[in-house]
């Protein structure tokens, strides 16, 4: 089971969704890419407020990296509501659903701080081929000492210890 978000705005994290959506070239971002970006958003907001961009509190460690189900949960109301479309597309030997943002986002609830730490994070890993992604998940430290499907705190992951001083 993927891990939760005891108390998940859902509203917000469909807005920060529909934003990334609606920012990116849809042939370059599916799901994997969507909670990638989220993921290292969160982490880096995190680090300077200590409190994610999204409100998603955790991810769950997945073969291709952190994810969660809220995002598929948000995304699905976003479709719901007529905010995004999605349709498969074939990709080599696999499918992806690809999101296309059919009416502007809504940014109002968020700064321009986030909204600049979105956008870098877009800017970063939108681009990125399967195998750099691949790559970037396989050196995340806490990926490597978690299994499938624990939960991933956005807490400890954001953490980055300074090296030792020497006096």
């Amino acid at each position: 089971m993927l891990g939760h978000n005891a108390t998940i705005d859902i509203q917000r994290l469909a807005a920060v969704a529909h934003y990334v959506i609606a920012k990116t070239d849809p042939g370059k971002l599916g799901y994997i890419k969507l909670n990638k970006i989220l993921w290292y958003a969160d982490l880096e907001h995190y680090r300077w407020h200590g409190e994610t961009i999204t409100g998603l509190r955790q991810y769950s460690r997945m073969p291709l990296g952190p994810v969660s189900r809220d995002i598929f949960q948000a995304v699905a109301r976003l479709v719901k509501d007529g905010k995004v479309a999605e349709q498969a597309v074939k990709v080599g030997d696999s499918t992806r659903r690809e999101m296309v943002s059919t009416v502007p986002p809504d940014v109002a609830m968020f700064s321009d701080e986030q909204i600049d730490i979105l956008n870098q994070m877009m800017n970063i890993i939108a681009p990125l081929t399967a195998s750099q992604l691949s790559h970037m998940t396989r050196v995340d430290p806490l990926w490597n000492e978690l299994k499938n499907n624990d939960a991933m705190s956005i807490a400890t992951g954001s953490v980055i210890t300074p090296p030792p001083m020497s006096k």
